[in-house]
């Protein structure tokens, strides 16, 4: 399978949510990517998180993420929460999902 085929198969899964605040958004969603600065992406996730807040797809979106596999399931914003890597690949943050929401 070539690159290209793997990343249209990755977009097979990304489901339709109509309504959702996110559409166009994507970088404030993103997860850090290597050498990013902790306060920007802070400051982009505070946004995304204040989107997700108010949006009517947020329930039909954690139920997207909760039927992933662990390993399938992206990192960054989604559903109002901030997710971290599985474990095994890197990332910028150690923070858990746990601590954010406790």
């Amino acid at each position: 399978m070539t690159a290209f085929d793997m990343f249209i198969s990755s977009l097979a899964g990304i489901p339709t949510l109509p309504g959702a605040r996110c559409r166009g958004k994507h970088h404030l969603f993103d997860a850090a990517a290597p050498g990013e600065d902790a306060a920007t992406i802070s400051a982009l996730h505070n946004q995304a998180l204040a989107l997700c807040s108010r949006c009517r797809a947020k329930s039909r979106c954690e139920e997207w993420f909760s039927s992933l596999p662990p390993k399938d399931r992206p990192s960054g914003v989604v559903a109002g929460k901030i997710r971290t890597s599985p474990v095994g690949r890197p990332r910028k943050s150690t923070t858990t999902e746990k601590e954010l929401t406790q």
